[in-house]
């Protein structure tokens, strides 16, 4: 008796274990990298001109020409991969991108976003820097014989963030550099629009 019980506390253990060290991932097929040219504008658009670089994956990315947005308005679908127009906490008009939704659990090990502890495998779904992914990074760099902080870069790279859970009424976003941009809660009252792409 006491080897089953034994046993029965080993498979409750690794069943644990499997929990927390899920092997799923979570899939975006609709978001591309790629930034639409918008050839009509409506009522419910408008223009803005972004001038800062925390979008950029080494084209320039929504700096190059005014962005088109769409307000948001009641009953606007708010998706995962969205680049979003909204006030900061300063009240600043910014842009960013939708990574996890109201409700779901957020985290970040070794530099890959874990939603509700699926892996996020999408393009921007990870630390890179301008486009580039780890490996890649540093092979550029040394093959460019740049000097730069190895280390600073390896932190970087594979950078921690403790699991949070957001709240009914709250989006976490994360700008596409994370090096030059930021990682923050926002509410959905704070979002004003969806950034569709650049004007033609």
């Amino acid at each position: 008796m006491k080897r089953n019980g034994l046993s029965f506390v080993v498979l409750l253990f690794l069943a644990g274990c499997s929990l927390q060290t899920s092997t799923e991932t979570l899939t975006n097929e609709y978001t591309t990298a790629d930034i639409a040219t918008i050839e009509t504008i409506s009522q419910e658009i408008f223009l803005y001109h972004h001038n800062y670089d925390n979008m950029d994956r080494g084209n320039h990315d929504y700096t190059e020409k005014p962005l088109v947005i769409e307000s948001l308005v009641e009953g606007s679908k708010i998706s995962r991969g969205d680049v979003i127009f909204y006030h900061n906490e300063n009240g600043e008009k910014d842009i960013s991108r939708i990574i996890a939704l109201p409700g779901e659990k957020i985290k970040i090990t070794e530099g890959q976003v874990y939603i509700n502890k699926q892996k996020l495998d999408a393009f921007y779904g990870f630390a890179h820097r301008l486009g580039l992914e780890k490996d890649r990074y540093f092979e550029m760099m040394d093959e460019a014989g740049n000097q730069y902080n190895k280390k600073g870069m390896r932190e970087y790279f594979e950078m921690n963030m403790e699991q949070i859970k957001l709240a009914s009424d709250e989006y976490y976003l994360i700008d596409d550099d994370w090096m030059r941009g930021k990682m923050r809660v926002i509410k959905e009252q704070d979002i004003v629009g969806f950034v569709l792409g650049y004007t033609e």
